[in-house]
Protein backbone atom coordinates (compact mmCIF):
# COMPACT_ATOMS: atom_id res chain seq x y z
CA UNK A 1 0.00 0.00 0.00
CA UNK A 2 1.64 3.52 -1.11
CA UNK A 3 1.04 6.37 1.17
CA UNK A 4 0.46 10.21 0.43
CA UNK A 5 2.10 11.77 3.31
CA UNK A 6 5.37 10.57 4.98
CA UNK A 7 5.45 8.83 8.36
CA UNK A 8 7.22 9.55 11.58
CA UNK A 9 9.44 6.04 12.61
CA UNK A 10 7.36 6.67 16.10
CA UNK A 11 4.01 6.14 13.86
CA UNK A 12 5.57 3.19 12.24
CA UNK A 13 6.39 1.16 15.44
CA UNK A 14 3.36 2.07 16.87
CA UNK A 15 1.78 0.77 13.78
CA UNK A 16 4.29 -2.48 14.09
CA UNK A 17 3.32 -3.16 18.05
CA UNK A 18 -0.03 -2.98 17.40
CA UNK A 19 -0.33 -5.30 14.09
CA UNK A 20 2.45 -7.65 15.33
CA UNK A 21 1.70 -8.69 18.30
CA UNK A 22 3.65 -12.02 18.40
CA UNK A 23 6.57 -10.59 17.21
CA UNK A 24 6.83 -7.91 19.46
CA UNK A 25 6.74 -10.78 22.34
CA UNK A 26 9.81 -12.30 20.79
CA UNK A 27 11.82 -9.22 20.20
CA UNK A 28 11.15 -8.92 24.00
CA UNK A 29 12.25 -12.40 25.17
CA UNK A 30 15.51 -12.00 23.13
CA UNK A 31 15.96 -9.14 25.57
CA UNK A 32 16.26 -11.43 28.39
CA UNK A 33 19.74 -12.59 28.25
CA UNK A 34 21.21 -8.94 28.55
CA UNK A 35 19.03 -7.88 31.24
CA UNK A 36 18.91 -11.15 33.47
CA UNK A 37 22.66 -9.97 34.77
CA UNK A 38 20.96 -6.52 35.84
CA UNK A 39 17.86 -7.93 37.82
CA UNK A 40 20.03 -10.88 39.65
CA UNK A 41 23.29 -9.40 39.50
CA UNK A 42 26.77 -9.79 38.40
CA UNK A 43 27.73 -12.82 41.03
CA UNK A 44 24.54 -14.67 39.85
CA UNK A 45 24.31 -14.05 36.51
CA UNK A 46 28.36 -15.48 36.14
CA UNK A 47 27.09 -18.77 37.52
CA UNK A 48 24.07 -18.91 35.26
CA UNK A 49 24.59 -21.46 32.17
CA UNK A 50 21.67 -21.13 30.62
CA UNK A 51 18.46 -19.12 30.39
CA UNK A 52 15.72 -20.90 28.10
CA UNK A 53 11.89 -19.69 27.02
CA UNK A 54 8.93 -21.76 26.57
CA UNK A 55 5.79 -20.79 26.39
CA UNK A 56 5.72 -18.06 28.74
CA UNK A 57 8.42 -20.09 31.23
CA UNK A 58 11.68 -18.65 31.44
CA UNK A 59 13.81 -21.62 32.64
CA UNK A 60 17.06 -20.79 34.48
CA UNK A 61 20.11 -23.30 34.37
CA UNK A 62 22.75 -22.52 37.29
CA UNK A 63 25.93 -24.38 38.34
CA UNK A 64 25.77 -22.95 42.36
CA UNK A 65 22.76 -24.82 44.54
CA UNK A 66 23.60 -21.44 46.53
CA UNK A 67 22.68 -19.56 43.51
CA UNK A 68 19.40 -21.50 42.58
CA UNK A 69 17.98 -21.22 46.04
CA UNK A 70 18.75 -17.70 46.14
CA UNK A 71 16.87 -17.47 42.38
CA UNK A 72 14.04 -19.79 43.54
CA UNK A 73 13.41 -17.66 46.98
CA UNK A 74 13.19 -14.84 44.38
CA UNK A 75 11.35 -16.18 41.57
CA UNK A 76 8.37 -13.44 41.82
CA UNK A 77 10.17 -10.65 42.42
CA UNK A 78 12.43 -11.42 39.47
CA UNK A 79 9.60 -12.01 36.81
CA UNK A 80 7.84 -9.07 38.08
CA UNK A 81 11.52 -7.06 37.19
CA UNK A 82 11.83 -8.64 33.74
CA UNK A 83 8.62 -8.20 33.07
CA UNK A 84 8.78 -4.73 34.02
CA UNK A 85 12.07 -4.03 32.31
CA UNK A 86 10.87 -5.39 29.05
CA UNK A 87 7.45 -3.29 28.92
CA UNK A 88 5.35 -6.15 28.74
CA UNK A 89 4.25 -9.53 30.51
CA UNK A 90 6.53 -12.14 28.61
CA UNK A 91 7.29 -14.22 31.67
CA UNK A 92 4.83 -15.86 33.72
CA UNK A 93 6.72 -17.95 35.83
CA UNK A 94 10.52 -18.89 36.44
CA UNK A 95 11.90 -21.81 36.75
CA UNK A 96 15.17 -22.93 38.30
CA UNK A 97 17.35 -26.02 37.16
Amino acid sequence: MRRSKPMSIGELWTGFVTENPTRMRRLAEARIPELWPQVVGPAVASLTRSLDMRNGVLYAALTSSVARHDIFMRRSELQHRLNELLGMNVISNIIVK
